[in-house]
């Protein structure tokens, strides 16, 4: 380890709040799939509801951002020298749930006729 070493910090309101939101993200999900309807808040008063291919996506994206808010949480207990790798995981999750997300998106967009 090196000398100058100092282990990432995140403030206990931080992680509370990473853990709450990364919780709802997988509850809302699980919820949508269960009544196969998950709507997503677009504006101030405008939604989408998605159905069948495009909820299981758009929840594939919920668990990548729940990952993401995780492993900040899991970084700050960790105290060894391996902030890169953390670093690495979560770009990692994070591009594959805007996949998940576009997906989605453009699923529920594109209807069959």
């Amino acid at each position: 380890m090196r000398s100058d070493y100092k282990p990432n910090e995140v403030s206990v309101s931080q992680r509370v709040a990473n853990i709450i939101f990364a919780l709802f993200l997988l509850g809302y999900g699980a919820y949508g799939i269960w009544i196969a309807d998950l709507i997503v808040p677009t504006g101030k008063r405008s939604s989408i509801h998605l159905h069948g291919f495009a909820v299981w996506t758009m929840y594939a994206a919920f668990i990548c951002a729940a990952i993401v808010l995780l492993a900040e949480v899991i970084d700050h207990y960790d105290q060894r020298d391996n902030e890169n790798n953390y670093r690495l995981f979560s770009n990692i999750f994070k591009y594959l749930g805007l996949g998940f997300l576009a997906v989605s998106l453009i699923s529920a967009l594109i209807k069959p006729v």
